[in-house]
């Protein structure tokens, strides 16, 4: 009898072995940041959804976005999948996947300042009264263009840890962040005297889209079937609000003055129509 029993678990061993090679690895670069989960549990929802049987791994030592997608172009790249803000650039290199993973919400940014400067944009109403501000960014990212070339001035750093002693020390104003980095960064700070603003929301045309090594062009199709799969059943939208419901509820866009920016990196027309229900578009306020 034990003997069978032997045989029958090296028969499953064999069997889950065997599974286990079966299915392809797919490498995606490790972020630090806590907020980045949500995008690898829609990555590993939609690698579910797809049919076919992937592995995520995450790639090691943790990079910076820069030299994560210089990874991914490369011939012998060791990166298959990352996601990032969509660009002309990013789209001609590598291989987009054009579903809105954020539902855009990475275009929505919310200020942090300082605790002694929080009504700093009480009278703010335009991007006019904004160019009498200046904004902190690192130098490399998307949004020290886009802020740039909508007019406002910008204070440039290269590293992102230094933005927030800089704006302690009053090299700039206000440091724009996305609704789901905002306080988790103040949180992390007590000792530096910031705040969240609760004016205004700079808002430009964006999507963070997942992209794929020009090397696995059929990895691409299955993550986008799955991305389909998962709207089409709920599944998708219950992980978007599990993990940003209580965040949006704490930034109350729809209590804020908007400031409208372009975005001169992306093709809008290849964008997803304003009105697709892809996007995330903040409730009226209450009466």
């Amino acid at each position: 009898m034990r003997k069978l029993a032997h045989r029958v678990l090296l028969i499953l061993a064999a069997c889950w072995a065997a599974t286990a090679l079966a299915a392809e690895i797919v490498r995606f670069p490790d972020y630090p940041d806590p907020n980045k989960r949500f995008f690898r549990a829609a990555l590993q929802l939609a690698l579910d959804k797809s049919g076919q049987a992937y592995t995520l791994m995450p790639v090691l030592p943790q990079m910076l976005q820069g030299r994560s997608i210089a990874r991914a172009m490369g011939a012998g790249g060791d990166i298959d999948v990352l996601w990032t803000m969509t660009t002309r650039e990013r789209e001609a290199l590598l291989l987009p996947v054009r579903f809105p993973v954020d539902k855009g919400l990475l275009g929505w940014r919310i200020a942090i300042v300082r605790q002694d400067k929080a009504a700093q944009f009480a009278n703010v109403q335009t991007v006019q009264d904004l160019r009498y501000f200046t904004a902190g960014q690192e130098h490399d990212w998307p949004d020290t263009r886009i802020l740039r070339e909508s007019g406002l001035p910008v204070m440039t750093a290269s590293q992102y840890d230094s933005l927030f002693r800089m704006l302690v020390v009053k090299r700039f104003d206000y440091f724009p962040r996305g609704v789901a980095e905002a306080w988790a960064e103040v949180d992390a700070r007590p000792e530096l005297g910031l705040t969240v603003d609760r004016f205004i929301v700079l808002r430009y045309p964006a999507a963070e889209y997942f992209f794929v090594t020009p090397r696995k062009p059929y990895l691409a199709e299955h993550i986008w079937q799955g991305l389909l799969r998962a709207q089409a059943d709920g599944s998708f939208d219950r992980l978007f609000h599990a993990h940003f419901d209580t965040l949006l509820q704490r930034a109350r866009l729809s209590q804020r003055r908007v400031i409208e920016l372009d975005n001169p990196m992306i093709d809008a027309g290849r964008l997803l129509p304003a009105d697709s229900p892809w996007w995330y578009r903040p409730l009226p306020a209450a009466n």
